[in-house]
C-alpha cells in the first residue's frame, strides 16, 4: 500500500468489519448494528426514549441475539403438525401423494437454486481474500474488498439458516411419503390416472358437505364440479343434507363417520352408477387411460418389499 494512502484517515466502522473478518469464520460472523449506526458523531446524536443512537442500537442488538435461536425451531415452511394435519389434507391418498410430489419438487428447486448461491458466494469470497493478499492493493480498493467480503461472509449464515429449515422440511415429507404407502403403493401413472374420478369426487363431496353445513345448500360451483364429474348435482345436494342432519345428531366428535361417508358414496357412484363412463359417452370421449402415453413403472414400493 502506498504512503499517501497510509497517511489518510481510516474509517472506524471499516477497521472494525477489517478486524471482525480476519477473527471469524463465515459462519459465525455477524456485524452488529451498533457498529454501524452507533459510530462516529451518527451514535451520539438523540434518539428515542431519552437515549443516544449507539445505546439503541446496542439494546436492539442484544434484542435480536436474544430471539434469534427460535429461528431454529421456525426457519422451515411448515411444523410437521401442518403439513400433516393441513397440506396433505386430502381424503384421497392419491392426492395427498401428489401433493407431496409438489412440494418436494418445489424444495428441491430451491435448495438446488440455494446450493449454487452459495458456491456462487464462497468462490467470491475466496477471490476477494486472495485480492486483499495483494501487498499493492490501493487503500480505497481494499476498503471496498473487506466491506464486500464482510457482507457476503455474514449473508452465508443466514443463508445456511434458511436452507436448515427447507432441510427439514424434505425430511419430513420423505417420511410422510414413506408413512402414506401403507395407504397406497406400488402404482404406476396408470393406475392414478383410473383413480382420478373417485379422487375429484371425494374432493368434491367434501366441499359439498362444507357448502350444506355453511349455506343450507350446493353453491354454484360445486354443482359444476359435480356435473363435470358426472354427478347430478340436486341429488347429491339432497344426499349431503341428510348427512350434514346426521351428523349433528352424533355424538362423536371425530371425523371419522365423515371419511367412511365420503369413501362409500364416492365408490358407489363410480362402480355402481358408473358416472364418470356415463359423462364421457355424453361427451363423445371414452373414459379409457391409454397405457401408451402414460409411465408404467410402478413407484411407492415400500422398503420392506
Amino acid at each position: 500500500m502506498s504512503t499517501e494512502n497510509e497517511n489518510k484517515t481510516e474509517i472506524a466502522i471499516y477497521e472494525e468489519i477489517r478486524k471482525n473478518t480476519q477473527i471469524a469464520s463465515k459462519e459465525e460472523l455477524n456485524i452488529p448494528l451498533s457498529m454501524v449506526f452507533g459510530h462516529g458523531t451518527l451514535g451520539n446524536i438523540e434518539s428515542f426514549g431519552g437515549k443516544t443512537l449507539l445505546e439503541n442500537t446496542m439494546k436492539v442488538d442484544e434484542a435480536l441475539n436474544n430471539a434469534s435461536e427460535l429461528r431454529n425451531i421456525w426457519n422451515h415452511g411448515h411444523s410437521q403438525w401442518t403439513w400433516r394435519h393441513l397440506n396433505l389434507s386430502f381424503h384421497s391418498p392419491y392426492k395427498n401423494m401428489k401433493q407431496i410430489s409438489a412440494e418436494i419438487s418445489s424444495l428441491k428447486s430451491s435448495l438446488n437454486s440455494a446450493k449454487w448461491s452459495y458456491v456462487r458466494s464462497e468462490a467470491q469470497i475466496k477471490k476477494l481474500e486472495e485480492k486483499l493478499n495483494d501487498p499493492d492493493i490501493e487503500y480505497w480498493e481494499e476498503v471496498e474488498s473487506k466491506i464486500e467480503l464482510a457482507e457476503l461472509k455474514e449473508g452465508l449464515a443466514e443463508k445456511m439458516l434458511l436452507i436448515e429449515g427447507a432441510m427439514k422440511d424434505a425430511l419430513t415429507l420423505n417420511e410422510l411419503y414413506e408413512q402414506l404407502k401403507s395407504k397406497v403403493n406400488s402404482f404406476s401413472e396408470e393406475d392414478f390416472e383410473k383413480e382420478e374420478a373417485k379422487n375429484h369426487l371425494q374432493r368434491s363431496l367434501v366441499q359439498c358437505i362444507r357448502d350444506v353445513r355453511q349455506y343450507g345448500s350446493i353453491t354454484k360451483g360445486e354443482q359444476e364440479y359435480l356435473e363435470q364429474i358426472g354427478v347430478n348435482p340436486s341429488k347429491a345436494e339432497s344426499l349431503m343434507k341428510e348427512y350434514v342432519e346426521h351428523e349433528r345428531e352424533k355424538s362423536s366428535w371425530t371425523v371419522t363417520e365423515l371419511y367412511e361417508f365420503v369413501e362409500e358414496l364416492a365408490d358407489e357412484l363410480i362402480h355402481k352408477h358408473n358416472i364418470e363412463k356415463v359423462r364421457m359417452d355424453l361427451s363423445g370421449f371414452t373414459n379409457e387411460v391409454n397405457p401408451k402415453i402414460t409411465f408404467t413403472k410402478p413407484l411407492a414400493i415400500p422398503k420392506s418389499e
